[in-house]
């Protein structure tokens, strides 16, 4: 970050990994594909991936909100209501589009740290309906949680809710856009996170530093499924065996770049409660640190002062900033950020 600015506005500036450079440059000069899941590239990445989440078959699209939205159109019908947890992705910068492309409802229930509890859930599905209300058809789960900072959802809450799906007779996706983040947290695989899930969406690029792309994991049936809701959104996107190679050399490569974006997040989070006290709030489960600003003072005012001097976080909401760790920002863009933050804000 010498000479520019520390970007902590989001891990999707982590920038490509140079194996991942490099195995797209050579899979360009491949011959093309066709855009029907003919690349070999694609071909191993959905594979490899599948393998390491649990899942039969996976899907390689543009965006993990293209993901989220295939995942709702399959199952979910319009008017259908899906729970899940307070502030998730789904009920918030995806709500434009789970209201108007999927045509469902979501009901947003109490989080603990931005996740659901099963005994909520159950409470949930137990209590009257409202009226004119259809019946509860998917429960969604985002796992780490964004607006909670990055928070791990606690694997025996993923699994009894797992479980009371099942009774209940509904479907249970995961928004994992960062549950490569939880996989490098707890020392659990992919495959341990999201056994209790029908569905899972990944992002490709947030973290790991793929050029492009997410993944939609399912059964094989739902996968088959997916490719024709995905075409009928315009995304049967071509060609893609250059982004799929640089993909799998991110993956393969992400245990290290992801541990010291852990590191790096806590040494930031300490250097805020020095200078900040309550206002740096909890310690970081994984690389994402929200600062609340003091009563009256908004959170854009705070982000303008900070990027004059040379750090750029993200304003998450009127009073709260958001700084992501990612590979592009080192310990000295850590500090950095502390001093600006504690002028800013003095």
């Amino acid at each position: 970050m010498a000479g520019g600015a520390a970007d902590f506005r989001s891990d999707l500036m982590a920038g490509i990994p140079a194996a991942a450079r490099a195995a797209m440059l050579r899979a360009a000069g491949e011959a093309p594909e066709m855009g029907l899941r003919d690349d070999p590239h694609q071909s191993r990445l959905e594979r490899m991936v599948s393998e390491l989440a649990g899942f039969e078959d996976a899907l390689f699209v543009p965006t993990c909100t293209l993901a989220n939205q295939i995942a709702l159109r399959l199952w979910c019908r319009p008017g259908d209501i899906v729970l899940t947890a307070a502030g998730s992705h789904v009920a918030g910068p995806e709500a434009a589009s789970t209201a108007g492309l999927a045509g469902v409802a979501v009901r947003q229930l109490e989080a603990a740290r931005g996740h659901l509890r099963p005994e909520t859930l159950r409470a949930a599905l137990a209590g009257p309906a409202r009226p004119g209300d259809q019946p509860a058809r998917l429960v969604w789960l985002e796992n780490t949680h964004m607006r909670a900072g990055g928070t791990i959802a606690p694997g025996d809450w993923v699994r009894e809710i797992g479980g009371t799906c099942r009774e209940a007779g509904l479907r249970l996706h995961i928004d994992g856009s960062r549950l490569w983040n939880a996989e490098a947290a707890t020392g659990l695989t992919l495959a341990a996170l999201a056994e209790a899930a029908d569905s899972l969406s990944l992002s490709l690029n947030k973290a790991l530093g793929a050029p492009a792309g997410s993944l939609l994991l399912g059964s094989r049936d739902f996968i088959r499924e997916a490719l024709a809701v995905r075409a009928t959104l315009g995304a049967s996107w071509r060609p893609v065996g250059f982004l799929a190679a640089g993909a799998i050399e991110a993956v393969a490569g992400r245990a290290g770049r992801l541990g010291d974006d852990h590191r790096r997040a806590r040494l930031l989070h300490a250097g805020f409660s020095h200078a900040l006290g309550p206002l740096a709030g909890e310690a970081p489960d994984t690389n994402i640190v929200l600062v609340a600003t003091p009563p009256g003072t908004a959170a854009m005012e705070v982000a303008e002062a900070l990027g004059k001097a040379g750090v750029l976080a993200l304003p998450l909401d009127a009073a709260t900033l958001r700084f992501v760790l990612h590979a592009r920002i080192g310990d000295a863009a850590v500090a950095r950020a502390v001093d600006a933050v504690r002028r800013a804000i003095a």
